[in-house]
């Protein structure tokens, strides 16, 4: 078996978390402007958040508040509230489908997100995954988080395998770009709702079963190659 491993992204590829996070964002916005503003124009802007870490979230949200808080005051105030989610609702298609089908065959599996890991621990708990992950690690345990690739040579380091033996599942261009400069093999989730620069990625699937059969086909190509030129020279 040519790849060994399956490093996913958590928010945006297991669970559909980001425009409810996006959501957050923009309400709490809102609710400091006081002002008319465009809702649409607002949206854009904040749509260069997803994907990124926490850190650099809150950074954006001061900027545009013209530094009204700092970002440390704008995290205090926004993790003072409970969410009150449940990841179960929120939980994309078939990743209860894939997960045991990748187990099963022998797979490594890994979360490299850049949520804290008491948020990646939460959802894995209530979506009754987390038994399938070799390991989970989260970004801000890094100086630097995606588009940095610390955290996917982390999660290499933790499986105990090569680039070359992983491929990855990403739907932002921060997470594409980290999978990149780890040299890691990326399938992008498909996502057009935000300004994503998918075409970075090595292909891009519709949904999780989708980047399954990739993944079953790209650990099919030396096989397929070595069978057509047997045929071919006997």
């Amino acid at each position: 078996m040519r790849y060994k491993g399956i490093i996913f992204d958590m928010d945006g590829v297991l669970v559909d978390s980001e425009p409810i996070y996006l959501q957050e964002v923009i309400n709490y916005i809102l609710d400091e402007l006081k002002e008319d503003v465009g809702y649409l124009e607002l949206k854009r802007e904040m749509n260069k958040i997803v994907g990124a870490s926490d850190d650099k979230m809150f950074e954006i949200m001061s900027e545009y508040l013209n530094h009204k808080y700092s970002p440390e005051e704008i995290k205090a105030s926004m993790w003072s509230k409970e969410l009150g989610l449940d990841y179960r609702t929120i939980l994309n298609p078939h990743v209860l489908y894939v997960l045991p089908k990748l187990k099963a065959k022998g797979y490594k599996l890994a979360i490299a997100s850049s949520s804290s890991m008491e948020n990646i621990k939460k959802v894995t708990r209530q979506c009754g995954i987390a038994s399938y992950f070799d390991c989970m690690v989260s970004g801000v345990d890094f100086k630097e988080t995606k588009p940095d690739p610390a955290i996917y040579l982390e999660t290499l380091r933790r499986l105990n395998l090569k680039p070359e033996e992983v491929i990855a599942i990403e739907d932002s261009t921060y997470g594409i770009q980290a999978c990149i400069g780890a040299n890691i093999r990326v399938i992008a989730k498909e996502d057009n709702r935000y300004d994503f620069n998918q075409g970075l990625a090595d292909e891009i699937a519709s949904d999780i079963l989708d980047a399954y059969n990739i993944i079953k086909y790209w650990n099919s190509e030396e096989n397929y190659f070595f069978h057509v030129n047997a045929c071919i020279i006997f």
